[in-house]
């Protein structure tokens, strides 16, 4: 009876000693994502000024919301780089296929800068 009972105990208390741990781990994942809303409505994405004023509102959005993420989860290094590449992959995603075919044709159409910034986005 009495190895029965030890055997409780020590199962009890491996029990307890894991409560935090599963409380942290929700408490993480309920946090909410930052949001970024990016108007394409007013853009003819096919035309190159109208794709360039979609880069460079996606590039804002994405300071935004990597700088909210930096902040909240204190992001360094390799983790900002991912902040950027998973804002940008979110935001292809969101495209429709007629949108993302329209941005390639106007980037074709438009003169290449090479001292320009690379906002990594296509």
């Amino acid at each position: 009876m009495s190895k029965f009972i030890n055997r409780l105990a020590a199962v009890a208390a491996l029990a307890l000693a894991a409560t935090p741990i599963i409380g942290l781990t929700a408490a993480h994942a309920a946090q909410p994502q930052p949001v970024a809303r990016i108007l394409v409505g007013d853009l003819t994405l096919s035309h190159p000024a109208d794709a360039a004023e979609l880069l460079s509102r996606a590039e804002r959005a994405a300071d935004q919301v990597c700088a909210t993420r930096i902040t909240a989860e204190k992001l360094r290094g390799l983790s900002v780089r991912a902040c950027y590449l998973d804002f940008a992959s979110d935001l292809r995603g969101e495209l429709s296929r007629t949108q993302l075919s329209d941005l390639r044709k106007a980037q074709r159409a438009a003169p290449t800068n090479f001292a320009m910034r690379p906002v990594g986005l296509f």
